[in-house]
């Protein structure tokens, strides 16, 4: 299965600092730039948006729910 918008994705790549994202974060795409760019966000589990980020689509992968 292919990346797509409002898939529920792992990420997989170093961690980002900047950005507050850690390997193994869970998020959603939320844009497709269509350039294998993502934009995705990820949330606290009480639903408050943690980070919101431009990442490439090889440090991430599809996360089963």
């Amino acid at each position: 299965m292919k990346l797509s918008i409002y898939s529920r994705v792992r990420y997989v790549g170093s961690m980002n600092a900047k950005e507050q994202i850690n390997l193994g974060d869970i998020g959603y795409i939320i844009e497709d730039y269509g350039d294998g760019n993502y934009e995705v966000e990820f949330s606290e589990p009480c639903g408050t948006t943690r980070a919101l980020a431009v990442i490439a689509g090889d440090e991430l992968e599809l996360a089963e729910k």
